[in-house]
């Protein structure tokens, strides 16, 4: 598959997920609830838009999908997609504009890995589109990803998701008071905008991360010069159905380090 193909996709779900809320009051109502989340009549819509998007280009893959798991489209497939809806769902159901469809693109079929991914596409629902490929960089609305927005800020924004666990890193408090805190709501999203410089980092500790809320974003923070790490600063490592990552990502070595430093 080409990038370009990928990005259309991802750009039809997306679309597909604006009409479907626009045009059903029910669009939040819950289907099932799982042991850390929930699925909702709006994500079984981006499912079925998935699959036809695929299906009406004659292409057949293996899919791992937050909402129905494992799956094969077609009959024979030839390459992965590691595949998010729709990541911020609760500010979906808040009429909150801030979520997107995440999708991660490995030619392999079986086994996959972090380091496996080579292209991903995350749309939000505003209409921007992020995309990378594997050495070759990593774009917003088809210009390159470079430089920072920091200007002439007093703190690092960072954004943190510490909460619904009955565990918090002792360092966090400390930490807290050296940086300005926000947690936006789409894990994927937010690292998109450490990609591009809108926030200088994101972490969450809470061990409640998958692969598929990630694996897109990860691609785009690394190909956009950042790095991702998991709490004691090593890089995340595990395959695309792999649970329970904690992370640290930014595009700042020495706020990295910090971060680090102070968790510990």
């Amino acid at each position: 598959m080409e990038l370009e193909t990928l990005t259309e996709i991802g750009i039809e779900i997306r679309n597909e997920i604006g009409s479907f809320i626009t045009g059903n009051k029910d669009y939040g109502e819950m289907i099932t609830q799982r042991p850390k989340d929930i699925t909702r009549k709006m994500d079984m819509a981006a499912e079925k838009a998935l699959d036809c998007a695929l299906l009406k280009r004659g292409l057949s893959a293996r899919v791992i999908s937050e909402e129905l798991g494992d799956r094969t489209v077609g009959k024979n497939p030839d390459f992965m997609l590691v595949f998010d809806p729709i990541d911020g769902s609760t500010n979906a159901t808040c009429g909150i504009p801030f979520f997107c469809t995440s999708i991660a693109y490995t030619e392999k079929t079986d086994i996959a890995t972090f380091d496996d991914i080579t292209m991903a596409v995350i749309c939000d629902i505003q209409g921007n589109v992020y995309h990378a490929q594997k050495g070759k960089g990593a774009f917003l609305n088809g210009k390159r990803i470079s430089g920072s927005k920091q200007g002439t800020r007093p703190k690092p924004v960072v954004s943190v998701y510490s909460y619904g666990v009955p565990h918090v890193p002792a360092g966090l408090v400390e930490l807290e008071k050296k940086i300005i805190v926000r947690a936006l709501g789409s894990i994927a999203l937010d690292m998109c905008f450490v990609a591009d410089g809108t926030l200088d980092g994101i972490m969450d500790t809470r061990g409640l991360v998958s692969g598929y809320d990630i694996m897109a974003s990860a691609l785009i923070l690394e190909e956009a010069g950042g790095r991702l790490t998991d709490l004691g600063g090593d890089n995340i490592t595990g395959n695309v159905q792999g649970t329970g990552f904690s992370l640290i990502g930014t595009r700042n070595p020495e706020l990295h380090e910090m971060i680090v430093s102070k968790l510990s």
